[in-house]
């Protein structure tokens, strides 16, 4: 099976300021949509953000990953994205304006998903959560952001 560090090396993936690698596979010359690889590596982690735009996360390649989403109302749900049998899911949307961040789980180390974002994503709309706003915020949800943030 090939590493994490072979898929960043290959693909040329980045750092991405909420975590894990990218590399952007498509920019629509209107603004239209845009895509990315994505990898995220065991014990990191997808820091919880928002865009202004629908992103539809597909998986690809290696373990499971979790996406954690707020939505605006304060509901919480979480999605598993793997090709186990009895949880086969490939493809999951999140609307614009939640907040969500996501995690690996399993015994490769990393997953390989793509990101599609409609409109197109752009950095001046990425919105990196503020670990002490989102708890004011959504203070049911306190444990789960405080172990996906980054900042205070």
């Amino acid at each position: 099976m090939i590493s994490a560090k072979e898929l960043i090396q290959r693909f040329g993936l980045e750092p991405h300021p909420e975590g894990g690698y990218y590399k952007r596979t498509h920019f629509d010359e209107h603004g239209s949509f845009s895509s990315i690889i994505f990898l995220l590596v065991k014990n990191n982690f997808s820091a919880f953000h928002r865009i202004q735009s629908d992103e539809q996360w597909n998986w690809y390649y290696g373990d499971a990953i979790i996406i954690h989403e707020i939505e605006k109302n304060g509901d919480y749900h979480q999605h598993k994205l793997s090709n186990h049998l009895q949880q086969a899911h490939f493809q999951h949307i999140v609307r614009k304006g939640n907040w969500f961040a996501s995690e690996c789980i399993g015994e490769y180390g990393f997953a390989l998903c793509g990101c599609t974002v409609i409109p197109a994503f752009s950095f001046e709309k990425f919105e990196l959560a503020k670990c002490n706003e989102l708890v004011a915020n959504f203070p049911r949800h306190h444990e789960i952001i405080k172990r996906l943030t980054r900042k205070s």
